[in-house]
């Protein structure tokens, strides 16, 4: 009775075991089939008339044993595909940006104009710095700093807002056509559509115009307004009293302040009165108060002005009472030749005016 039942528990044993072995046949063959991945291109078999087609990944070559492998995690999985953890991230330390080096601190002579922000490229900026009108721009990706206004065109210029670039980092006289360097300030055309001014105006009649070194700190522009003509000379002597930048100083008017945008700056000149030292400061008050108005006492003239204005009112009555029109004329001639003497005694009016002296 013993020997049946030991031959059926080994006959199950073995129906079990083979049970469970083809149930984890079939689940690994599942897992590696449910997403096969092509192998690389470089790997492939180009697909044609007698060509074995790629070989899938998982998949078993024939006359070999299945080897299944368990997949814990899709990052596991992308390892066991080729693909190197320590190779990739060396691969992105290397491709990492390095950050840019910090930049010195500028000294005192660099003057914040502006925000980064205030002046985006493909635009322009004028600033006033230490009394020199300065404009920014954006010049292939650099930034760049000149004197506002064309020499050219002297202080009525409307200046290079609106002025074209040239492709050799030139700049042009929105009125003479001159173009201008932005690198160092010099002429490098001079009237190029005017031959007649350009023969009667040498190049050396007309000074560089200044460029300025800008700088980026922080998101703020920086400028010094010790320009490039700070130690400049002229190389002729056919001018020599050139108007530097920032010697003259503006009206409030300007080429763009109209609603018609068609005045220009004003230039004020030196206003001194004539005798006087032209660089001394005038005292007004002293200077209208001359010896011959100190000769008369307002007392004097009060009673000067009633005086005269008794007589020509009684003058006047009784010659219209009468209706004597000769004599009214008469005594309004004697009467005004009077009161112009009197006057020019007391007062030396026009002793010491040069126009009466012969």
């Amino acid at each position: 009775g013993g020997a049946p039942s030991t031959q059926g528990a080994r006959r199950t044993k073995t129906t079990m075991s083979s049970a469970s072995h083809l149930r984890a046949r079939i689940a690994a063959r599942a897992g590696a089939s449910a997403a096969p991945t092509l192998l690389p291109a470089r790997q492939r078999v180009g697909a044609g008339c007698g060509r074995r087609r790629p070989q899938r990944q998982g998949e078993t070559p024939r006359g070999q044993a299945p080897t299944w492998v368990a997949y814990s995690t899709e990052a596991e999985a992308g390892s066991s595909k080729g693909a190197d953890p320590q190779a990739a991230v060396e691969e992105e330390s290397v491709e990492a940006p390095e950050p840019e080096p910090e930049l010195p601190p500028l000294g005192p002579e660099y003057i914040p104009v502006l925000s980064l922000s205030e002046l985006p490229k493909g635009t322009r900026k004028q600033v006033t710095v230490d009394n020199k009108e300065v404009m920014l721009f954006w010049y292939r990706k650099e930034l760049r700093a000149i004197e506002a206004k064309s020499t050219a065109e002297a202080f009525y210029s409307e200046g290079f807002l609106n002025a074209k670039f040239t492709q050799d980092y030139g700049i042009v006289c929105p009125t003479t056509a001159s173009v201008f360097s932005i690198v160092d300030g010099s002429i490098l055309d001079w009237y190029p559509s005017n031959p007649v001014l350009r023969q009667l105006t040498p190049k050396d009649t007309c000074r560089p115009i200044e460029v300025y070194d800008v700088q980026e700190r922080g998101g703020v522009l920086h400028v010094n307004p010790a320009g490039s003509l700070e130690d400049w000379q002229p190389e002729s002597g056919l001018r020599s009293d050139f108007t530097m930048p920032g010697a003259v100083g503006m009206a409030k008017g300007g080429s763009d302040t109209s609603v018609e945008n068609n005045n220009v700056y004003g230039v004020e000149p030196k206003m001194y009165i004539q005798g006087t030292d032209p660089d001394a400061s005038p005292n007004l008050e002293e200077e209208a108060t001359t010896s011959a108005v100190k000769n008369v006492s307002p007392a004097t003239l009060v009673a000067g002005i009633v005086a005269v204005g008794i007589v020509a009112v009684a003058g006047t009555g009784v010659c219209v009472f009468y209706q004597n029109w000769v004599g009214l004329a008469v005594f309004w001639l004697l009467g005004i030749s009077a009161v112009g003497y009197t006057a020019q005694t007391l007062t030396n009016f026009g002793a010491d005016d040069s126009t009466n002296r012969m």
